[in-house]
């Protein structure tokens, strides 16, 4: 173990020493495209590394940049530009927002370097350059401004109440407007709720499953929207008969919280388990599924069942 840590310290101090020698397996180069800008200017900054094969780098964290504001991350693919070289470009876009001359101080860039003979590999880092920028002022391009005068002192005016008069007038007018409808829009809408037929929960869950099979997804051979949709209809009327976001929650916390529960029958338990935990091997293992292994009729049992526990008392509203 101690000879491990002594070979990656050596390998550190290989890499780190030598980034900037020609015969190095890494060498890097920093540059930016302007290093004098004006305040809002864009600047990207490049760090290109230059590696052997064996030489694996990682992005360098950009976030280490302080006084400028990171807006983005040109994507450049590596390259080789010889034999057994490969140049790599890390670049990122800055905005200077700031006056002033600012040092963008060495970024990290960890590697990892495969051993000779062997299939290992060391971690190491280099390090780019220092660069500076000199961001100025937009308005002091021209030198010092020579309009710029003092400001007048307060004068009074008389105030013209007319505008103000027709103004106030049609914000009362169209205030009353709103009013009226809203009223009317209330009225009708209040109506409109009266004619329409609100539907229980186990209704609701039972009419989706009667579409859902007149679909036949199952016979078309499409299993996996077909369980997808049978999943949602048992969750939403989990969700609406039970009272908890059953659409969000996993199979696993669903279990769970059915445990939780000593209000909710074993049996009930274990067959929403199991249908829901059929599901997700249909839904996301691709298993197959043929016509008779269809499980709307078990749902739609469960439905009934609960649904009858609900009318005659044994469980609470």
């Amino acid at each position: 173990m101690r000879t491990t840590k002594l070979a990656s310290i050596f390998v550190y101090l290989f890499f780190y020493l030598t980034t900037a020698s020609a015969d190095s397996p890494i060498t890097i180069n920093t540059t930016v495209d302007k290093a004098k800008v004006t305040t809002g200017d864009i600047i990207t900054y490049t760090i290109t590394m230059k590696h052997a094969l064996d030489v694996i780098p990682n992005t360098p964290d950009f976030n280490a940049i302080s006084k400028f504001n990171i807006i983005g991350y040109p994507i450049s693919e590596p390259k080789e530009i010889k034999k057994g070289v490969f140049e790599q470009k890390y670049s990122v876009e800055l905005r200077a927002d700031q006056v002033g001359t600012y040092n963008i101080s060495p970024i990290r860039i960890p590697f990892k370097v495969k051993e000779k003979n062997t299939n290992k590999y060391i971690s190491g880092e280099a390090h780019s350059q220092d660069i500076t920028i000199e961001v100025a002022s937009v308005l002091r391009l021209q030198g010092e401004p020579t309009d710029i005068k003092d400001i007048k002192g307060i004068v009074e005016v008389d105030i013209n109440w007319v505008p103000w008069f027709f103004w106030g007038l049609n914000i009362i007018l169209l205030i009353i407007a709103l009013y009226l409808l809203w009223k009317y829009r209330k009225k009708t809408h209040h109506n409109h709720i009266k004619d329409e037929i609100v539907l229980s929960a186990h209704e609701t869950a039972l009419r989706e499953l009667d579409t859902l099979k007149n679909k036949g997804l199952l016979e078309r051979g499409d299993a996996r929207e077909h369980f997808f949709e049978l999943s949602e209809i048992l969750r939403r009327y989990l969700g609406e008969r039970y009272l908890f976001p059953a659409l969000d929650w996993t199979t696993e916390e669903i279990t769970k919280y059915f445990k939780n529960q000593e209000k909710i029958e074993l049996p009930t338990q274990t067959e929403v388990n199991r249908i829901l935990k059929k599901s997700d091997l249909i839904k996301f293992a691709k298993a197959k599924a043929l016509p008779e292994t269809d499980e709307i009729e078990p749902v739609r049992t469960f439905i009934k069942s609960t649904q009858e526990n609900l009318k005659i008392g044994l469980y609470s509203n």
